[in-house]
């Protein structure tokens, strides 16, 4: 029987979690959410922390699917990805699921994070960076690094 290889991407806004191993399978939490939310407004977007169980519930469901595949032999690629996870209560759940699974913060420092933020130019992005840094969620998502540390791989993604 194959395993695959379950590993969560954290980091603030910016810091390149979607670039990071861009050839694994990719669960990406932000889609999640606007699933659950049913809106593509980034406001809307950060008003989620309620959602935690739910979040929680769809990204195990997710791995479980994949996991299926890979062990098929369906999927080539063994690892999985989870993209953008961005409260404490969530990284638990997956862990009491996937006990093994890597943990992977980058670390970014905030001006070369404001200068992608302004580069994007995504039209999502309706508030300046300074304030999207700082809605209670990317808080929330700093919380990661303090409560998990010592569990944590930090790589300084420039």
């Amino acid at each position: 029987m194959k395993k695959s290889n379950v590993v969560m991407i954290f980091g603030r806004i910016c810091s390149g979690k979607s670039s990071f191993q861009s050839q694994a399978y990719r669960i990406i939490v932000s889609d999640i959410v606007r699933d659950l939310l049913k809106s593509d407004d980034r406001v809307v977007l950060q008003d989620s922390m309620h959602l935690d169980k739910a979040i929680s519930n769809e990204i195990v469901k997710c791995v479980n699917a994949f996991t299926d595949l890979i062990e098929r032999d369906l999927m080539q690629n063994k690892t999985i990805i989870v993209d953008g996870i961005r409260q404490p209560t969530i990284v638990s759940t997956v862990l009491d699921s996937f006990p093994k699974a890597g943990m992977v913060w980058l670390e970014v420092p905030q001006e070369k994070r404001k200068q992608r933020y302004e580069l994007r130019n995504d039209g999502k992005d309706t508030q300046p960076f300074y304030i999207a840094d700082n809605q209670p969620i990317e808080l929330e998502c700093q919380k990661i690094f303090s409560i998990f540390n010592k569990q944590l791989q930090v790589i300084n993604n420039y």
